[in-house]
């Protein structure tokens, strides 16, 4: 018997970058509870267990503060599928900020600008619907002159 052997040799050039910045890095998931981002940073949020669907009676909550006012923030979901009822009762996502809150529920994918250093999240899920849930980045940026939050397509 005999037996061949064949080698692969495989080179990797690995070029770095001239001006000397740095490569992105991904952005970190939040657990619940408070966060403080600088601007320019951008964060994840997602549902207890994404991707895993909601199974069980969960909340979370989080208090995301930008360091350098005047800030705002864009949240842009890539996924959002909560059940969809009309008055987001067994799944939700609470975004609060200064005196306003908004709730969120449903299939969702798009992008909010809120107007604020210092925002809320609370979600809250009963577990009975089994929804895939959610995953969304926060990013925090210089802010501008409108007070409500926009959506942006």
């Amino acid at each position: 018997m005999k037996y061949m052997l064949t080698l692969l040799v495989v080179t990797v050039t690995v070029v770095g970058a001239i001006d000397n910045k740095t490569a992105p890095v991904d952005p970190v998931i939040l657990p619940c509870g408070p966060h403080t981002m600088k601007l320019g940073d951008v964060v994840l949020v997602q549902s207890p267990g994404y991707p895993a669907r909601l199974t069980n009676k969960s909340s979370c909550q989080q208090n995301i503060v930008c360091q350098s006012p005047p800030a705002m923030f864009e949240v842009n979901c890539e996924v959002f599928n909560l059940e969809d009822l009309s008055t987001c009762a067994n799944e939700r996502l609470i975004i609060s900020y200064n005196t306003t809150s908004s709730t969120f529920c449903g299939n969702i994918t798009s992008t909010w600008v809120f107007p604020t250093n210092e925002m809320n999240l609370e979600f809250i899920t009963n577990g009975q619907h089994n929804s895939p849930g959610y995953k969304c980045s926060i990013t925090c940026l210089r802010e501008q002159t409108n007070d409500q939050p926009q959506q942006v397509m």
